[in-house]
């Protein structure tokens, strides 16, 4: 039987050591057709191993006595050097065991010499080679499924029995183990009481039960799991029975639940923090409402009403400070809404901004004093002023969740002996800020775990292993470092650095002042929905000017469309039904000039339309709750113009 006359040269090496035998198969090979096979004879195990190493050859004919070696033998040192090609064992006998003896030595076929013939040799050539071609590729096949489940990012196990016959690389990782030999051979119940507790493994027991019996997957089942580094990591466990290696099997699919609840807990973090900016900015509002006009009222009780009472002068001087301790208690009323208002700012679509560092580290240290108090002494470290890149809100966030975290680690009831420092200095184009506290320390081994989502040193049930977390993805979302250095007994140090700011521009010149504005008796229009605001407006202004107060934005509006004159137009932003957001816009296309005249009077914005506007528009702005110096001066440079 001829080969195909397109095919390539047949690459044959042929070990003989009897020269008859070689002539007896040289002649046969030729028998193929002229330039079908290209022939090399070697006749010693040493210069057959030499010329299989050189990769030239496509098969190799064999023979099975080669003096003191059999051919088999040759075959397994072949192996062994790496040589993959097929072999043909040739023999002067038949003989059942040396067939089976070539066959289990991976040999592709077995022929006697006496029976060979140019269609035998022709067939069995062209079978080894293909059989060759099959295996080879069964081979790559296998190799590159088992790349990938070597590289799946999710940990694979095979239990066979009662045992675990198979890991990937990732589920070695994920328990902590320094490779899958760690793992592999070891029964399934000394592997739990290694890395899950007790009442885990009884639900995965029921579970591969079902999965046996059933013969289909059973629902995935979320496990917390002990790693062997120490520590724990929350995975889903997914079982599914098949055949593996001919034999019936367990594959077991283990995936890393860590980033996904990273995930689920930044969201539900990022939801909460915007609902608790509406939420406090609502509740600023409705504070700075009741608090403008209180500190309106006892500053013209003081500087307008007091004067014109008869009272002796102790009792005068009784009252005056009874009202200096009123316009106190409000201011400090007006200074934890402003703290709150920093703390719930929603400002994640914004580009980071210069910040006042030491100014946001003041409010924190406000917002967290009650931890502190009771557990350390406080010490300010400054720089000079320094300004850093960052979001006043979230950069808050970080340095009140540090002090805490500080607080915490320090036992209560020694506050004389412990410390909490706040440290800040400029380093080139770096801001640096530490909190420093002298409490239990981080042991060294879990400090670089810190910063992991869900990681807590505190007892369960205290912390969820969040806050640093959430806070190193704020620094970096700067652009800026944290880091940590700990002794166990001797305090922890959290480190935050970050981009340093340009300096802020120059204030303006200050207006004109009081003395170089003309005097002169305005027109004076508050639109506010709380009555108070107005009557408090009304008092502090009306020995100047003229003074109307209405608290619906539909009756304004349509009175300064009918043309009524008025210099200056005080408008709260939030109102029902019209605010003073959409006045001002209804005024820019039917009354422009009035709309310029329009200063506005806020408590809190806390719609994304409304801080928006108040970012945009170039009118003045009163805050809440305003002084009543301050207002009389900006009415009275306004009316002046």
């Amino acid at each position: 039987m001829r080969l195909e006359a397109d095919t390539p040269p047949i690459q044959v090496l042929l070990v003989e050591d009897d020269e008859d035998d070689f002539v007896l198969t040289r002649d046969c090979l030729r028998a193929l057709g002229p330039g079908r096979v290209k022939l090399e004879w070697v006749s010693t195990c040493e210069e057959a191993l030499a010329a299989l190493a050189s990769g030239r050859h496509d098969v190799c004919l064999l023979d099975y006595r080669l003096g003191a070696m059999t051919g088999l033998e040759l075959l397994q040192q072949a192996r062994q050097q790496g040589w993959s090609g097929p072999f043909i064992l040739l023999t002067g006998q038949e003989d059942a065991t040396i067939d089976h003896q070539a066959q289990q030595a991976g040999a592709a076929d077995f022929l006697e010499k006496s029976q060979l013939t140019p269609t035998l040799l022709g067939r069995s050539i062209r079978y080894a080679r293909q059989h060759a071609r099959t295996l080879e590729a069964l081979r790559r096949s296998q190799e590159s499924f088992r790349e990938l489940i070597e590289h799946l990012p999710d940990g694979i196990g095979v239990q066979q029995g009662s045992q675990l016959v198979y890991a990937n690389r990732a589920l070695a990782t994920l328990l902590g183990c320094a490779s899958v030999d760690e793992l592999i051979g070891h029964s399934l119940s000394t592997l739990a009481e290694e890395f899950l507790q007790a009442e885990a493994w009884t639900l995965l027991r029921d579970d591969i039960t079902q999965a046996l019996k059933q013969g289909t997957p059973v629902a995935p089942r979320e496990i917390r799991m002990m790693r062997r580094t120490g520590g724990h990591v929350l995975v889903e466990i997914t079982q599914v029975p098949l055949v593996f290696d001919g034999q019936p099997c367990l594959l077991w699919s283990v995936r890393d639940l860590t980033e996904r609840r990273q995930m689920q807990a930044r969201l539900l973090h990022a939801d909460r923090m915007a609902s608790l900016g509406v939420l406090s900015a609502g509740v600023a509002h409705e504070i700075n409402n009741p608090l403008a006009y209180t500190i309106s009222n006892l500053d013209y009780l003081e500087t307008n009403v007091l004067s014109r009472l008869e009272l002796p002068e102790g009792a005068r001087g009784e009252v005056r400070e009874l009202l200096s301790d009123a316009r106190l208690g409000a201011s400090r009323v007006s200074d934890i809404v402003k703290q709150l208002k920093l703390f719930s700012r929603v400002d994640e679509d914004s580009q980071p901004e210069p910040v006042d560092v030491h100014r946001v580290l003041e409010t924190s240290i406000c917002m967290a004093m009650n931890e502190l108090k009771h557990r350390a002494r406080l010490v300010r470290n400054y720089d000079e002023p320094i300004l850093a890149r960052a979001h006043e809100g979230r950069l808050g966030q970080v340095f009140l969740n540090l002090l805490v975290n500080a607080a915490h680690a320090i036992p209560e009831g020694d506050v004389e002996r412990n410390e909490i420092q706040v440290v800040t200095r400029n380093e080139d184009s770096s801001v640096i800020i530490e909190v420093r506290d002298t409490g239990v320390g981080i042991p060294e081994d879990l400090q670089e775990r810190v910063f992991e989502p869900f990681f807590t040193t505190k007892p369960v049930g205290v912390g969820t292993g969040l806050g640093l977390s959430i806070c190193h993805g704020i620094v970096t979302g700067f652009g800026g470092q944290m880091s940590v250095e700990s002794r166990v007994g001797h305090g922890s140090t959290f480190r935050v650095v970050l981009n340093a700011a340009a300096a802020a521009r120059p204030a303006e010149p200050a207006k004109a002042s009081e003395k170089n504005v003309a005097s002169r008796r305005g027109r004076i229009l508050v639109v506010d929905d709380e009555p108070m605001i107005g009557v408090a407006i009304r008092r502090t202004l009306q020995r100047e000017h003229e003074v109307v107060t209405l608290t619906s934005a539909r009756e304004a509006h349509a009175r300064l469309l009918a043309g009524e004159h008025f210099d200056v137009v005080l408008c709260d932003v939030m109102m029902p039904e019209m605010s003073g957001v959409e006045l001002h816009q209804a005024l820019a296309s039917g009354a422009p000039a009035v709309a310029e005249r329009m200063v506005f009077l806020t408590g809190g914005a806390f719609t994304p339309v409304a801080r928006a506007f108040l970012n945009q528009v170039k009118n003045h702005r009163v805050d809440k709750p305003f002084s009543s110096d301050e207002l009389r001066e900006l009415v009275r440079r306004l009316v002046g113009t």
